[in-house]
């Protein structure tokens, strides 16, 4: 699976989500996301633009949790956070840890948002509030292969005109190189 995806800061999250919701998004889970990352001295993670995490959801719709391994390549362009995603459910976060631990994996930083997911067709978007750094809108949709992305891509980016934003106004840092960027983890 392929996730094109862009990532804008925002300055006032709630005339964000009543655009969202004037052009048809319908609101989804709000979800509690605690991100744990991860490295090794036989693969540099940061180094390679690439990511491994565990993430735990905690659903406030549902009041489910759930768990999740995720592998991300590395950005297949220069305009967005597009790249390959793998991710799979794990039913015991703590015990995946000590699995990855155990392999000489170095357990990095948490990153740990509040998300309001809406969705439209094929696109998500996401309104987060990320501790340490502030409200971002992300925007995805997930494609099968490299051929789709332009258009996905194109769609997004249509959708930020129309909300009076651009592709120059977003980011292509994760939020766990922004958090370590300023210095707010130790």
């Amino acid at each position: 699976m392929i996730e094109v995806e862009i990532k804008l800061p925002l300055f006032r999250r709630s005339v964000t989500e009543r655009t969202l919701t004037e052009f048809g998004f319908k609101p989804g889970n709000l979800v509690k996301e605690s991100d744990f990352y991860f490295t090794s001295d036989f693969h540099d993670f940061m180094k390679t633009d690439e990511a491994l995490r565990i993430r735990t959801c905690d659903n406030f719709n549902t009041r489910e949790t759930a768990s999740f391994l995720t592998y991300k390549g590395a950005k297949l362009d220069t305009v967005s956070t597009t790249r390959k995603e793998l991710e799979t459910r794990i039913d015991d976060a703590e015990i995946t840890r000590e699995i990855l631990i155990s392999l000489g994996y170095k357990r990095l930083y948490p990153v740990t948002k509040l998300r309001q997911y809406y969705h439209k067709g094929m696109m998500t978007a996401c309104v987060d509030q990320v501790e340490g750094l502030g409200s971002f809108l992300e925007l995805e949709i997930l494609v099968n292969t490299l051929e789709e992305k332009e258009s996905a891509l194109q769609s997004i980016e249509a959708l930020l005109l129309d909300m009076g934003s651009s592709l120059r106004e977003t980011t292509r840092k994760s939020y766990l190189a922004m958090l370590l960027s300023k210095g707010s983890l130790d």
